[in-house]
């Protein structure tokens, strides 16, 4: 069957995977803001999570799943946020 996403797409179409993936986003969004309200240390890079996490958001609302340079790029915003949410480099 493949990667995850390629799953969702086939079988919800674009529209369904694009509100969760943008659901999910803005999950994690929200908490990465609340730790760095109160100083918390648990994310090490709050700022930079929260930046990737924004174009992470921009993008799903409008990709085409079937385009690679857009799933690319998309994949990359998740490893950057990612990266900032441990403090180090996410293994690929």
């Amino acid at each position: 069957m493949g990667h995850p996403l390629e799953w969702a797409h086939r079988f919800k179409g674009d529209a369904k995977p694009r509100e969760e993936f943008h659901e999910d986003a803005t999950i994690v969004f929200d908490m990465v803001s609340r730790e760095e309200s109160v100083k918390s240390k648990v994310i090490p890079n709050p700022a930079e999570c929260k930046a990737a996490l924004s174009r992470f958001q921009d993008m799903v609302r409008s990709i085409d799943f079937d385009d690679a340079a857009s799933m690319l790029s998309l994949k990359e915003y998740a490893r950057q946020a990612l990266e900032a949410f441990l403090g180090e480099p996410f293994p690929e």
